[in-house]
């Protein structure tokens, strides 16, 4: 058996080749990613606000991304112009399944706590008695080199180099985060328990940059609120402009008749709408669900395919921006 192995040895080999590119081609991963089109969330399952009943008109996007994707995946693909295969980042190839999921989760927590407070604040202009008190209370890390494994996504960073986030805002105390050498003061959370540890880094040329979020805690909101989709597996800040804009037109008891409102952008605390990932194929994800108004931060316009929409386009820098526009469509 042996010796007639050895005789047809080249022959099998040769035979194998297009079996292993076969292989290739459908299994074995690139360093591609994908960003298909998604769907809508509702945003009133994510959120609710005691005695207040939600407007059912705004709706967040999603999409959905993969990587890494085969030579295959990526040659059926290519040929789909809803899709946006584009190389990993840096950031996705040092990222696991595991560390992504928990940022999307953070991202997503600290989006509608942002979300709430830009309402209310904004809602209290017209109704004093709708009141919220928050305190900023450091930075969530959403994403670390992977090589740091003492440091978690989700852990929160109170002191650096000794000075507390007590004495800074966000924009300081994250300035601080990225000097040469630090010194954390790191808290964890596990089951409700907190614990301290210091952690001092010194960042190599080859190590990206870490990413930081704001750790925002409403102390005190008047109606209150609950998160029931903070325990939802879709993750990510850029429902944050149509989060806010629903709890603010919820808590007026704005009427928008049926318009069925979609849109994307993160929100920051001084009311800044902010740059997401995958514009176009959330434009496609409105085209496919009949939206009738889409709102997209003014510096992604420039940057959506060139179709006929079959919705409004609602191009904005701030919430404030976004607010005038919604009353806009009331009076329309």
């Amino acid at each position: 058996m042996l010796k007639l192995l050895k005789s047809y040895k080249k022959i099998l080999i040769v035979l194998s080749f297009p079996y292993l590119y076969l292989f290739f081609v459908l299994v074995a991963p690139t360093q591609m990613a994908v960003t298909a089109p998604g769907g809508l969330t509702p945003v009133h399952s994510a959120i609710v606000i005691d005695t207040v009943e939600f407007v059912d008109n705004f709706n967040t996007v999603y999409v959905y991304s993969f990587y890494p994707i085969t030579p295959f995946q990526s040659f059926v693909l290519s040929n789909d112009e809803t899709m946006n295969i584009k190389p990993m980042t840096v950031r996705e190839s040092d990222t696991s399944w595991k560390d992504d999921f928990r940022a999307g989760q953070i991202s997503k927590i600290v989006s509608l706590k942002t979300s709430l407070i830009k309402a209310y604040e904004l809602a209290n202009l017209e109704d004093p008695s709708i009141e919220i008190e928050y305190e900023y209370q450091g930075l969530y890390i959403y994403y670390r080199p992977s090589r740091l494994s003492e440091l978690e996504i989700g852990d929160i960073v109170v002191e650096i180099n000794g000075n507390s986030y007590e004495d800074y805002t966000h924009q300081e105390f994250r300035q601080l985060a990225y000097l040469p050498e630090v010194r954390y003061r790191v808290m964890r959370i596990v089951d409700g328990v907190e614990t301290f540890f210091n952690f001092d880094y010194t960042k190599p040329e080859s190590d990206q940059y870490m990413i930081f979020y704001p750790n925002y805690e409403i102390l005190n909101a008047s109606p209150s609120f609950d998160f029931p989709g903070a325990n939802s597996i879709v993750g990510g800040p850029s429902g944050g402009m149509i989060q806010t804009l629903s709890i603010y037109a919820s808590l007026l008891k704005l009427n928008l008749s049926d318009l069925k409102i979609a849109g994307t952008g993160t929100i920051e605390i001084d009311g800044t709408i902010g740059r997401i990932g995958g514009i176009s194929q959330k434009m496609y994800t409105g085209i496919y669900n009949k939206i009738d108004v889409f709102f997209i931060p003014e510096s992604h316009y420039s940057e959506i395919p060139a179709l006929d929409y079959p919705y409004q386009i609602i191009v904005v820098e701030t919430i404030e921006e976004a607010v005038e526009a919604l009353h806009e469509l009331i009076n329309e």
